[in-house]
C-alpha cells in the first residue's frame, strides 16, 4: 500500500488526470512516481493515470523509466479493451441467436463513459441474460456441466481470451425482503434495459438504462464490499456514470429505490468518497455525503484494492467451512454501518449450498 503521507498525492494524480486538477503542489521524485505506479495498478487506475500524464508541467511529469513501464502497460490495456469489445458483441450476438437475449452490464457499457475508454481497464464480460433462471443456468450446464453456480450467475467459458459471466439477474442483496423488492425492479425494467443500444465498434449492444445503471452498480459495490474488497476503479465507474445528463434526470428516483433497500447510509458514503477523491459536486451527488461512514469505507478501499485482492485480512482458509467462517468474521467490522447484509450474509450463503444441492449444482 501506498505510504499514507502520499496517498493525498495519489488522490491529485488521479484528479490532475481527470482534468480537475493542473498540477501537484510539489513534485513527487523517482520513488514517489513508482509509488504512484504500483497504487495505480492496486486500484486497476493504470491507464487512466497514464492518460492523464501529460496534463502535468514538464517539471512535473514522471522520469522515463517509470514512464515507459506506465506507457507500455497502457498499451496492453488498449489492447485489451478492443478485443472486449468485439466480445461483447460477439457474445451479444450469440446469445441472441439461442433464444436469450442479453444485456452488457459494467465493463465496456461503462468504458463507454469514460472520456477515452480504452484506458479503463477491462474485465470479464458480464451479460444479463433474458429469461428464468432455470433457463438460462440450463442452457449453460448442457454445454458445460462443471461450472460453479450461483444464484444470480455462472460463467460460460467457450473462449480462453475472456471470461464470460451469464447473470440471470444483475445482482442480489443477502437480506430476503431487499432483495425481493431488488428484483421487482429489474423485471420491471426488464424490456427497458433491451432497447437501450450503445454502439461498439463492431455493432450495437443492450445495456442498462442510467436508472437502472445507478441502482445495479451501487448494489453491485454494496454486495463486493462483504465479500472481497472494492477498489478506486469501481468508485471512478459510478463518478463518471452520475455525471451522465441521462443520470441527472433520474437521481431522485434512483435514489428512492437505494432508500427502499436500506441502502442510504451506503450510498451517502460512496458520495463522500466520490468528492473527496474525484471532486464530485454536490448538486450532481445522489444524496448528502457522510463524512464518518465515507473515511471508513474509504479506509478499506485503500486496504484491499480492486476487488480485495491486496487485502491481508482476505486470506481463505483452507475448506468450505473455513471459508465461511473467515468470511462471516471479516464482516463483523461492518456490521455498526450495514447490520442488514452483514446479520443475512451467513443465512444466504447456507441456503446457497442447499440450493445447489438441491439442484444437482456444483
Amino acid at each position: 500500500m501506498i505510504p499514507e503521507s502520499d496517498i493525498k498525492t495519489f488522490f491529485r494524480l488521479v484528479q490532475i488526470c481527470m482534468g480537475e486538477a493542473e498540477r501537484f503542489d510539489t513534485a513527487p521524485d523517482a520513488q514517489q512516481w513508482q509509488q504512484l505506479l504500483d497504487e495505480s495498478r492496486r486500484q486497476t487506475l493504470t491507464g487512466i493515470t497514464y492518460g492523464g500524464l501529460d496534463r502535468l508541467p514538464q517539471t512535473q511529469r514522471p522520469p522515463k523509466s517509470v514512464l515507459i513501464t506506465w506507457h507500455a502497460e497502457a498499451s496492453r490495456i488498449q489492447n485489451r479493451n478492443r478485443l472486449l469489445d468485439h466480445v461483447c458483441v460477439w457474445a451479444s450476438t450469440r446469445f441472441q441467436k439461442e433464444g436469450f437475449p442479453g444485456v452488457i452490464l459494467k465493463g465496456q457499457a461503462n468504458s463507454r463513459l469514460y472520456p477515452e475508454p480504452s484506458l479503463r481497464i477491462a474485465g470479464d464480460v458480464d451479460i444479463w441474460l433474458q429469461g428464468s433462471r432455470d433457463a438460462v443456468l440450463g442452457y449453460v450446464l448442457r454445454r458445460f456441466p462443471n461450472e460453479r453456480v450461483q444464484w444470480h450467475e455462472v460463467e460460460f467459458p467457450v473462449r480462453k481470451d475472456v471470461v464470460i459471466e451469464v447473470h440471470t439477474t444483475p445482482s442480489v442483496l443477502f437480506c430476503p425482503a431487499d432483495n425481493r423488492r431488488l428484483q421487482r425492479f429489474y423485471r420491471a425494467h426488464s424490456r427497458a434495459v433491451l432497447q437501450n443500444r450503445m454502439p461498439l465498434p463492431e455493432g450495437d449492444v443492450s445495456t442498462p438504462t442510467p436508472l437502472v445503471n445507478l441502482v445495479f452498480q451501487l448494489t453491485h459495490i454494496y454486495r463486493h464490499l462483504f465479500y472481497e474488497g472494492i477498489g478506486l476503479r469501481q468508485l471512478m465507474d459510478y463518478y463518471y456514470l452520475l455525471r451522465t445528463p441521462e443520470a441527472q434526470t433520474c437521481r431522485q428516483e434512483a435514489f428512492a429505490v437505494i432508500r427502499s433497500l436500506h441502502m442510504e447510509r451506503f450510498c451517502r458514503a460512496v458520495m463522500w468518497v466520490l468528492a473527496y477523491v474525484y471532486l464530485l459536486p454536490q448538486t450532481e451527488m445522489l444524496a448528502s455525503p457522510d463524512e464518518h461512514e465515507g473515511r471508513f469505507l474509504l479506509d478499506e478501499i485503500m486496504r484491499a484494492g480492486n476487488f480485495g485482492r491486496y487485502d491481508e485480512r482476505n486470506q481463505m482458509k483452507s475448506g468450505a467451512w473455513g471459508n465461511f467462517w473467515q468470511i462471516t468474521c471479516r464482516n463483523l467490522r461492518f456490521l455498526r454501518s450495514y447490520p442488514r447484509e452483514v446479520l443475512w450474509n451467513p443465512p444466504y450463503r447456507i441456503a446457497q449450498f442447499a440450493w445447489r444441492k438441491w439442484k444437482g449444482y456444483r
